[in-house]
């Protein structure tokens, strides 16, 4: 199937003065970078508490990567039908209609600069480990919560939105020098990844204790595996942003689809083999009670690791380690979020203002600094975990739209043209939206506060689309008008 037999909206004329100077390293490293962050070091106790099994701890490692290179795979085929900038927005403008589109914008607008902020201040945290950053300046109890909730101004949150601010002017300079900071952050935590990998495991003499494991009646139930599927891909969340900056990719057609697919591939192995190394270096027992929901003060399952094979004589390895992967999640979001604004503001759902680009670094830098502004105002009042768990349940959704959509543009495949190759990707898409269906129908089963709270944001957006396409209305009716 050729991208003519989709029709293309026409690229408005910011999208069309965009530089396509980003390279396959570059797009490579938004896609790594984008993935890698400090999940990885902490997520696998959770995971280990649901599943009490090497095996099933592994098998959904994987299975959360198969899952994601089969949502890479449908990705690819969409952004070398439907190039351009914007991804999943311009994806389903094209197939579906411009509702899922703002919907899936209104959510980049709102959630986004939430896990931009919290990034930073995860950042702050590390950093705190390694150099004694003080008690903040002001300290404020907010009037609910019973004194549990509160309001803190000091050294960390200074530290957070100058880190914000600098990623912001690094994206002011040039798509260019942006995907090349993006490359040396993406390169330098997946060396350390790699040497730390190779440390706990050849370091570590001495074989982990077997402690005796309560047993799990019939095993892990069906929800537990959802739970730790889940769990999985908010891991490997953030592959989807290489397609955001498809109208800054030198042969998009063809670079987009390898950096997804082969960025998910590299991932896939290097999780695999970190749980391989956790495993070999520490006692299942010591996986389950590290640092949790369940085991809040305990180490992370990394820290456990460094130290068997370290000792206590290279502490700060690790906050190092967290901070550069944390700096450059931050910054891959930082790079490709003020591209969806700079869409929806070309098609009339943001000011006009936000779709101009400097005409010095052919940047969207109005929507850059916006982003930045409200990243920063997260970064002094937000928490980590609450805002990525209503993240990750607001990319599932538009996981599964986007798939609709593509399975929804397939009708128009002529019949003689329906060979092996359409009806492999129609089946790998398939599977993908039968997975994240899956994990959205779990997600909405725990009924936690998170998702409660992104299906109120997302159903927001319903009736602030209908109130701007009215007001667009009226706009074009003055104008015939006049």
């Amino acid at each position: 199937m050729g991208s003519r037999e989709i029709p293309l909206p026409e690229a408005s004329p910011g999208e069309r003065e965009l530089r396509r100077d980003l390279r396959r390293p570059q797009m490579l490293a938004v896609v790594v970078g984008g993935i890698v962050g400090a999940g990885i070091y902490i997520r696998p106790a959770s995971i280990a508490q649901l599943l009490g099994s090497p095996a099933l701890i592994l098998g959904v490692w994987l299975a959360g990567g198969i899952l994601s290179l089969f949502g890479a795979l449908t990705y690819a085929q969409l952004a070398m039908r439907i190039p351009g900038t914007g991804g999943e927005y311009l994806f389903l403008r094209t197939t579906l209609g411009r509702l899922p589109a703002f919907l899936y914008g209104w959510m980049r607008l709102t959630m986004g600069p939430a896990v931009i902020g919290t990034m930073a201040v995860a950042f702050t945290v590390f950093l705190g480990d390694i150099v004694p950053l003080g008690d903040p300046w002001f300290h404020v109890v907010l009037p609910w919560g019973n004194g549990r909730d509160f309001l803190d101004l000091g050294q960390r949150q200074t530290i957070a939105v100058a880190v914000i601010l600098g990623l912001a002017w690094i994206n002011t300079k040039g798509v260019r020098r942006a995907g090349s900071f993006q490359l040396l952050v993406t390169i330098c935590k997946v060396v350390s990844l790699v040497l730390l990998l190779a440390a706990i495991t050849l370091l570590n003499h001495s074989p982990p204790a077997r402690t005796p494991l309560p047993s799990l009646e019939n095993g892990p139930t069906t929800l537990a595996f959802g739970a730790a599927l889940l769990a999985v891909m908010q891991t490997y969340n953030g592959w989807a942003n290489a397609a955001i900056v498809g109208g800054e990719v030198r042969d998009a057609e063809r670079t987009v689809p390898w950096a997804l697919v082969t960025g998910i591939v590299i991932v896939t192995g290097l999780y695999i083999v970190t749980n391989l190394a956790f495993l070999h270096t520490l006692s299942l027992a010591q996986i389950i009670t590290a640092n949790s929901t369940a085991h809040p003060n305990a180490p992370s399952v990394a820290s456990l690791a460094v130290q068997h094979a370290f000792g206590g004589r290279v502490a700060t390895v690790l906050p190092i380690i967290f901070a550069v992967s944390v700096l450059g999640t931050a910054h891959c979001n930082v790079l490709v979020f003020p591209r969806v604004y700079l869409t929806l503001a070309c098609d009339g759902f943001l000011p006009a203002s936000l779709a101009k680009l400097s005409p010095h670094s052919a940047t969207p830098n109005r929507a850059t600094w916006m982003l930045a502004a409200i990243a920063a105002v997260f970064a002094v009042v937000g928490t980590y975990d609450r805002l990525a768990n209503m993240t990750i349940f607001g990319f599932l959704v538009f996981y599964a739209l986007t798939t609709i959509g593509f399975l929804w543009s397939q009708r128009v495949t002529p019949p003689a043209a329906r060979g092996t190759a359409f009806r492999l990707t129609t089946l790998i898409a398939a599977l993908f939206l039968l997975g994240t269906s899956a994990l959205i129908v779990a997600s909405i089963m725990r009924g936690s506060f998170e998702v409660l709270t992104a299906v109120s944001l997302i159903g927001l957006g319903i009736p602030i689309f209908a109130v701007l396409e009215l007001l667009r209305g009226k706009g074009r009716q003055k104008l015939a008008t006049s």
